[in-house]
């Protein structure tokens, strides 16, 4: 049966009218007509009735459409799978930390891809040690970690316990954004000692070794941790008006896991 045929019928109920159908098909009536006929003929049963009110499907008629229906739906997936094939369309799952500068990074660079006319992206934000579990369990193709220098011996032993190869992007430090009328806004140089009556906010993860410093501002504090609020954010860009010299600035490492030895 050619699958023309079944386009045909399935316009035809859309229409409900041969001429308006050939019309669409930028054919002559006459032509659809016995194309109908000759489909009709060949199911060995009636799929439309003649009817003052145009075209209308019988039981049958109405039977055989659905499955015309579905048979052209698959024939579309069919012709999409060959031209994404043909497209070879680059896939990508990335991992990387709640940052925004870092997506906006990563959109940028995907604006300058013009070699891969395709390309389907799977993004996800997570802690430092979840990427690097889904790194090495392929579920990512590459991570981006961002730890502490405090920390940094601690991640540096993970990636070589799930053996995987690491670059070092970017050093950087952190800065405290305040208001002008704030009272540690006249202080040139602070310590984390100077924040500990100040609630923590921090984007989750706090069970890692990450951005936060609890167990530090107990142990500073004479075991009363200061209070912390968890979050899941995005972050933002600020603009910074005191810097906090203290050593916490840390490196930020893009991971891909390596290839097993062949045997």
């Amino acid at each position: 049966m050619n699958l023309s045929y079944l386009k045909y019928a399935v316009e035809v109920e859309k229409t409900g009218s041969i001429t308006k159908a050939a019309q669409n098909f930028y054919m002559n009536q006459p032509h659809l007509s016995k194309i109908i006929r000759e489909l009709e003929r060949d199911l060995g049963c009636d799929i439309f009735d003649r009817t003052s009110r145009g075209m209308v499907p019988t039981k049958k008629g109405e039977e055989f459409l659905r499955y015309a229906k579905a048979i052209l739906v698959q024939e579309e997936q069919i012709e999409a799978l060959c031209v994404k094939n043909s497209e070879k369309a680059l896939e990508v799952n990335l991992c990387v930390p709640r940052a925004t500068y870092i997506s906006y990074a990563f959109s940028d660079f995907l604006k300058h891809m013009d070699s891969c006319p395709s390309v389907n992206v799977h993004y996800m934000e997570t802690n430092s040690r979840d990427t690097i579990r889904g790194v090495s369990g392929k579920t990512f193709d590459v991570g981006i970690i961002r730890c502490q220098a405090l920390y940094e011996s601690y991640y540096m032993k993970l990636l070589q316990d799930e053996n995987l190869e690491w670059k070092e992007l970017w050093q950087f430090s952190c800065n405290v954004l305040m208001s002008p009328s704030h009272p540690l806004a006249s202080r040139d140089k602070l310590t984390y000692l100077d924040f500990t009556d100040y609630i923590e906010i921090v984007q989750g993860d706090i069970q890692n070794p990450s951005f936060t410093f609890e167990a530090q501002d107990a142990s500073a504090t004479g075991g009363n941790s200061k209070k912390t609020v968890s979050i899941y954010d995005r972050g933002s860009h600020l603009s910074c008006c005191a810097s906090c010299p203290v050593p916490i600035c840390g490196p930020l490492l893009c991971l891909t896991a390596v290839s097993p030895p062949q045997v």
